[in-house]
């Protein structure tokens, strides 16, 4: 229960003290003044980004033998990122599991593997631009932070080159798969995972590097819907400071319900290191309808087009039933 409720509590809870520190008039000046124009571009580039990433996972398919269209990747896509945005860490993506044993006859475990390495493509990005953001725009009076960002820099290439060597990355698997699962399933955790690695088996080779190229396109595509929405604020920030700002508060938006809160409050931090936290919150609003709301909705109707059964987003766990209970229940 308290898992379900907490990215709501702290979305409440970050949200509180911007209520005192943002100029609510000056935001509403700001919002009122929104050029339409850039506003369209910035969701037509968001969307370009997703058909982009509907051909990095099609790809990723067809280095597993499946053949999958890009137009049925995109739709998926953005079905499971309209669950995505309602769901704790955006675990509604995982979705794509649903559609791939539905279409392909995919195994779970092999399902897993292609929707793990396309959504850790997303995250690394997100982490390897927020470290590089942070290095090139260092925080204030703050050397600290910035031997912790060098240290998870190295740390995080580190893992990748072990995870991408088969032994090693094997083992390491296996490690974090077995956290995921419930221990009391072991012997069907066990048979998941080895269908799981048996797909990732197929990632190891030079072919990875075309989806990562991809990963780097959409990112490019993303980031300039974003500056758009600057743009349509009028806001003086640059094309590369507004990637990096928007990079740290996607990586801490995962934390909340919706984003809200993480979100906001990283980008007025962030935009007030430049002057510019007057601007900060209509900004983040305008994200928040254009790239959350409108998106949502876009993606609902993608829904429709590419139905899948959904039960497992809302089904509960059975309490266990007590042995005294089943004892009585024989007798009777």
């Amino acid at each position: 229960m308290f898992k379900r409720i907490f990215p709501v509590l702290l979305a409440v809870l970050c949200f509180i003290p911007l209520l005192f520190k943002v100029d609510w008039s000056k935001t509403w000046d700001y919002l009122r003044g929104t050029d339409p124009i850039y506003c369209i571009a910035g969701l037509a580039f968001l969307l370009l980004m997703i058909y982009i990433k509907g051909i990095r996972w099609s790809y990723l398919l067809k280095m597993q033998g499946a053949t999958y269209s890009v137009w049925n990747c995109f739709l998926i896509y953005m079905s499971t990122l309209m669950m995505g945005n309602f769901t704790p860490g955006r675990a509604g993506d995982f979705a794509k599991v649903l559609y791939l044993q539905k279409d392909l006859k995919f195994s779970l475990g092999k399902s897993m593997s292609s929707t793990l390495v396309d959504r850790v493509f997303d995250l690394y990005s997100l982490l390897l631009l927020g470290c590089i953001g942070i290095l090139a725009y260092p925080m204030p009076l703050d050397a600290n932070l910035i031997n912790a960002v060098k240290a998870f820099f190295v740390f995080l290439i580190l893992v990748t080159l072990l995870a991408f060597n088969q032994k090693i990355g094997g083992v390491l698997l296996k490690a974090v798969f077995q956290r995921l699962m419930k221990q009391d399933h072991k012997e069907k955790t066990d048979k998941i995972f080895d269908d799981f690695h048996r797909g990732m088996e197929d990632f190891y080779k030079p072919a990875i590097l075309y989806p990562i190229f991809l990963t780097f396109l959409s990112y490019v595509s993303f980031f300039t819907g974003c500056y758009c929405f600057a743009r349509s604020l009028s806001i003086p920030v640059s094309f590369f400071y507004n990637a990096f700002a928007v990079a740290v508060a996607n990586i801490v938006s995962l934390l909340s319900f919706l984003g809200m809160g993480t979100r906001d409050g990283a980008i007025y931090i962030l935009f007030k290191l430049i002057g510019l936290q007057d601007q900060a919150e209509a900004y983040s609003m305008l994200f928040f309808f254009v790239g959350i709301i409108v998106f949502s909705g876009i993606g609902l109707a993608c829904f429709y087009l590419k139905p899948i059964e959904l039960s497992f987003l809302f089904k509960k766990e059975k309490a266990p039933v007590k042995a005294a209970t089943r004892r009585k229940t024989r007798k009777k």
